[in-house]
């Protein structure tokens, strides 16, 4: 199982919460007590981000976890009389996706994927709790791992299932998200403070596409010219938006832009060493904790993070 595909999807997924969120500004309240059709579409959609939102842990990375740390004890091919084993809390998750799939309109696209993730939770979450008590109550020392090496081949099938079913849900939520922005995008009016706001998300998520192989450790490939692009495209975007908020205000807003600059500088960075050999040379150097490479990936997905909750929660 690909455990860096499932963090990278969740890492959007994490992100697009406000982006399709209506303008409330708008809205009078008659209007937000009687959604039309379309809001009623946009609250359905936002409440399924608010799902991925809220349960953002990795299912793929916390078998693997699993299986590395916990497996070996149970087999008695390791000894460790202090495990921990953190359940995953499967029944708020079931309880939330039923809930955002029980909101009208239908929306075929996100309520099949997550329909498969509401059952693959419900079917997770006895066994999850079990070996999660199992283990907390170290029952394992006095059975010698007996019940724990029972259960583990039913566990491991539901996790499994579990975290391809997060994989799903999380790209059709991110496949909609994108096609919203695509077309709003194109459709907004050129040299607008909105059309700068809506290019930088449009551009940024273009830059975290051309980077996935470098985010799963294989490097830019035939990737960097096209990642090099975007990520000016980006800062022609963010530089635009700056403008448009000084315009109405003299100050800007500099926390903003220290977000942004903060993404360019590591996307930039990414592309230095790796035109330069620094990550080609770290794979030879010997008793590393973390090659720059991997420090590179995570510092560029917590400032991509940083960036859309820049734009979300915009207090400028």
């Amino acid at each position: 199982m690909n455990t860096g595909t499932t963090i990278r999807s969740l890492a959007v997924a994490a992100c697009v919460l406000m982006l399709s969120a209506c303008d409330e500004s708008k809205t009078t309240k008659a209007e937000q007590s009687q959604p039309s059709a379309e809001q009623a579409e946009v609250l359905k959609y936002n409440a399924y981000v608010e799902v991925a939102n809220s349960f953002q842990r990795s299912y793929a990375k916390e078998l693997a976890t699993f299986q590395s740390y916990v497996q070996p004890v149970l087999d008695g091919k390791d000894k460790n009389d202090n495990l921990f084993y953190s359940t995953n809390n499967l029944d708020r998750l079931k309880n939330a996706l039923a809930k955002a799939r029980e909101m009208k309109p239908d929306m075929a696209e996100l309520d099949g994927p997550a329909e498969a993730y509401r059952e693959a939770a419900g079917k997770a979450e006895p066994l999850d709790r079990d070996m999660g008590n199992y283990i907390s109550a170290k029952t394992y020392l006095s059975d010698k791992g007996a019940h724990g090496r029972e259960i583990r081949p039913a566990f491991i099938a539901a996790m499994e299932t579990l975290a391809s079913a997060q994989v799903n849900f999380i790209a059709a939520i991110d496949a909609k998200d994108r096609a919203r922005i695509k077309a709003e995008f194109e459709s907004t009016e050129k040299d607008t403070r909105d059309y700068f706001r809506i290019g930088m998300i449009y551009h940024i998520k273009e830059s975290m596409d051309a980077a996935d192989s470098f985010l799963q450790g294989n490097g830019l490939g035939d990737k960097k010219e096209p990642f090099k692009a975007s990520l000016d495209q980006f800062n022609t975007m963010a530089t635009g938006y700056d403008a448009k908020v000084r315009e109405a205000n003299n100050a800007g807003c500099p926390s903003m832009m220290l977000n942004f600059n903060a993404y360019l500088a590591t996307g930039r960075q990414i592309i230095l060493r790796t035109e330069n050999g620094r990550y080609q040379e770290d794979k030879k150097a010997q008793f590393q904790m973390m090659s720059s490479e991997r420090q590179d990936a995570q510092q560029f997905l917590q400032d991509y993070n940083n960036v859309i909750n820049a734009i979300n929660f915009n207090k400028c």
